[in-house]
């Protein structure tokens, strides 16, 4: 019986929140006002954390600082979840014998993942420390109920980076597939999977395999 990859759902979960962090960088990254927050910060800090905990929380410019930082470490975070996922092809593949019929393509499911869980979250203003955490608290319960979903695969920067994603339905399932007449989702790359062609498999999670004809 196959196992789930929880941490590659989590981590391509993350991942697809990239081009959020990639715009919020563009939009907020001003080095100025943030030197200057830094300066305001050093002062109080050594003679009263409580006075500098205010001062972060009443500055103007605290809410940017913040998702600056944020931004890069997530998508530096990104950058390295993508070549795990990467490497996670080079092996542990099942090939049992199996062909596929495919019977729909999710080729657009990337700009239907943009337009409803990145733009309304980029329309928001972060500026101020209150913002902030709101968008913070918001951004989080997504990603739960994503995590809880099987909707992860629908990854913009998979699709950037050429992979497909397809419904599919197995023609001769092996005796591990737990629902022999059930439909799963595959995600594969570049090329189109040929339906003659016996296929190899790796489970990630919720119905999701990683697909290649095995050749």
């Amino acid at each position: 019986m196959y196992t789930e990859n929880l941490n590659l759902k989590r981590a391509l979960v993350m991942q697809s929140f990239a081009p959020l962090f990639l715009l919020l960088l563009i939009k907020y990254f001003d080095i100025r006002p943030y030197i200057r927050l830094i300066c305001c910060l050093s002062k109080p800090l050594f003679n009263s954390r409580i006075k500098a905990t205010c001062t972060v929380i009443k500055h103007i410019f605290t809410g940017s600082f913040f998702i600056t930082l944020i931004s890069l470490v997530w998508l530096i975070i990104t950058v390295v979840i993508y070549f795990g996922f990467k490497g996670l092809q080079k092996g542990g593949f099942v090939s049992k014998g199996e062909r596929i019929i495919i019977e729909d393509s999710y080729n657009d499911s990337g700009a239907s993942f943009l337009v409803t869980y990145v733009l309304p979250l980029l329309t928001g203003d972060v500026e101020s420390f209150r913002n902030l955490l709101s968008f913070l608290f918001i951004l989080i319960m997504v990603i739960i109920l994503l995590s809880k979903s099987n909707t992860f695969y629908q990854n913009p920067i998979l699709l950037a980076m050429n992979y497909r994603t397809f419904s599919f339905r197995f023609r001769n399932p092996s005796s591990d597939i737990k629902y022999p007449n059930g439909a799963y989702i595959g995600i594969t790359y570049k090329a189109s999977i040929n339906e003659e062609d016996i296929i190899k498999r790796k489970y990630i999670s919720d119905g999701v395999f990683i697909v290649y004809n095995d050749k």
